[in-house]
């Protein structure tokens, strides 16, 4: 009972330094490239490139690790660590020409992005092992470090530059690559293979009938893609919106806080809501309140009505993640179901690129309103292709 209760404190703890070390390169992004002189465009590009090269890189790393027994994910997340701080090192100086700036912020942010995956595969070799580690807590640790953090970031970007968030991100992933030399080895074999990360084999006539399968599942993601574009636009760019609104730094890092707080109780009260509701019906609300958060983003005329609004990312975003990961495995024949959780990551991921763009380029060309009047726009759409899609029955 002891070794249960000390693993799930140390993969907390792991979560933890992840998430803290994801809020300072990730969530302070378009802050740090603005103090380097890029423009909005710029940033949705890079912003872009980065979800795009880390979705190339996660199955990629993942054929790496299945070829070579040796390379255990103990140590794939000791190599992407250590690799991550060798880029942070030359970007510590703004001297660095801006191209080159770019590619190693890009670069180090697929690193990270990367991570996540190979985070959850390594927790669940243990519970796979046979020891019950709570994931939902040690995941639940990450949301509440990255609240944390977001804080302590916007406190000290009141008085120092924004070269603290590299020196504070080096920091913790010492402090991660530490944590995980503490973990014993265990031999790549026992990772179950319903965590494999290969690259799918292409696409047969037997699988081109998928989506003849599930008729509206199409839609569904395009619904996916559309919520997204919305969240990415008021995350990557919630700093300019809390500007524009005559915010500083400060309030930038508590708004994140309290955006990250909500989440909690709709990711660790999941399984509970399941037994009220069908997941099909937790989406769609998830759906509701995505247009809803984007209504009011598009209304808020002050920094704290921002903040009153990021109150319904734990009714949006953090509903949004489970029900659709339970509804797309509840939908679906055994045989489908890691093809149908990789098209949600996929159209997740595509909201995420379109939103990063679609929301520097009207930063750039036009202004904070219309940007938020696209991003309302999309929800909508989204809502829409939701609730035609959706089954309540699962």
């Amino acid at each position: 009972m002891t070794t249960i209760r000390t693993l799930t404190i140390k993969y907390a703890l792991l979560q933890s330094l992840y998430w803290m070390v994801f809020c300072s390169i990730y969530g302070f992004s378009s802050l740090f490239l603005l103090s380097r002189n890029f423009e909005n465009q710029d940033i949705g590009l890079i912003l872009a490139f980065s979800n795009i090269l880390s979705v190339i890189l996660q199955p990629a790393l993942g054929t790496v690790v299945d070829r070579f027994e040796k390379l255990t994910l103990k140590w794939s997340l000791i190599i992407l660590s250590v690799l991550s701080i060798c880029l942070m090192v030359p970007l510590l100086f703004s001297t660095v020409v801006p191209a080159v700036e770019a590619l190693l912020f890009i670069a180090v942010v697929s690193l990270v992005l990367s991570m996540q995956p190979f985070i959850n595969s390594f927790i669940f070799e243990t519970i796979n092992s046979g020891l019950k580690i709570n994931f939902g807590l040690t995941r639940g640790a990450g949301s509440l470090a990255f609240a944390l953090t977001s804080y302590t970031l916007g406190l000290l970007l009141v008085h120092f530059s924004t070269t603290i968030l590299l020196i504070a991100c080096i920091v913790l992933l010492i402090a991660f690559l530490a944590l995980v030399f503490t973990f014993p080895e265990t031999p790549i074999s026992e990772v179950p293979s319903t965590l494999d990360l290969k690259i799918d084999k292409p696409l047969t006539k037997e699988k081109d009938l998928f989506f003849k399968r599930y008729p509206r599942f199409l839609y569904f993601l395009i619904g996916a893609a559309c919520l997204f574009l919305f969240h990415t636009i008021v995350n990557s760019y919630l700093v300019q919106i809390i500007h524009s609104l005559g915010g500083n730094d400060k309030d930038f890092g508590l708004s994140l806080m309290i955006t990250a707080l909500c989440e909690l109780p709709a990711m660790l009260g999941f399984s509970y809501l399941l037994t009220k509701r069908k997941s099909g019906i937790w989406l769609k609300v998830a759906a509701i309140f995505f247009v809803v958060r984007s209504i009011l983003f598009l209304l808020s005329g002050s920094v704290f009505m921002i903040n009153v609004t990021q109150l319904f990312q734990g009714l949006a975003f953090a509903l949004y993640i489970p029900a659709s990961t339970y509804y797309v495995n509840q939908l679906m024949q055994k045989t489908d179901h890691v093809k149908g959780q990789a098209f949600n990551i996929g159209a997740i991921t595509l909201g995420n690129v379109a939103g990063s763009l679609v929301g520097g380029w009207l930063l750039d060309n036009t202004g904070v309103p219309q940007m938020l009047s696209a991003g309302a726009i999309a929800a909508i759409i989204g809502c829409l292709l939701i609730f035609y899609s959706v089954r309540t029955d699962i």
